[in-house]
């Protein structure tokens, strides 16, 4: 079975049946970008959750990211990642499930392509 992303809480991983990783709020594996918060690439806006998903993405790209981002792969491999966010939105757990499973150009659940290559052109 893929692994994939569920909308909950920690509890709801940790009551899950099969073996899950609450990413969200409070882990070492949050976003620490927030939908909502103050946009860097346009003054005056809020930032959107796409944004705040490839800046996670590109967060984890960069020199420093590179030791965390091999380190979640080898910890989050082959498990289901729950987070709070809706299911119909950008997430950064479906980065972490692209950084996991080996896959950077597979689909996510929503149809688009998931990338830690940069975002989409």
């Amino acid at each position: 079975m893929i692994p994939t992303r569920l909308r909950g809480s920690a509890r709801t991983a940790a009551s899950a049946p099969r073996r899950c990783v609450y990413v969200g709020h409070g882990t070492r594996y949050e976003n620490p970008f927030t939908p909502g918060d103050p946009s860097p690439s346009s003054p005056g806006q809020q930032m959107t959750a796409e944004e705040a998903v490839n800046l996670f993405a590109a967060m984890l790209r960069g020199p420093i990211g590179r030791y965390y981002a091999a380190r979640f792969a080898t910890v989050l491999r082959g498990l289901d990642l729950v987070c709070t966010c809706p299911l119909n939105t950008p997430c950064h757990a479906d980065v972490l499930l692209c950084l996991a499973n080996g896959s950077v150009s597979r689909r996510d659940a929503r149809g688009s392509t998931c990338s830690l290559e940069g975002p989409p052109r």
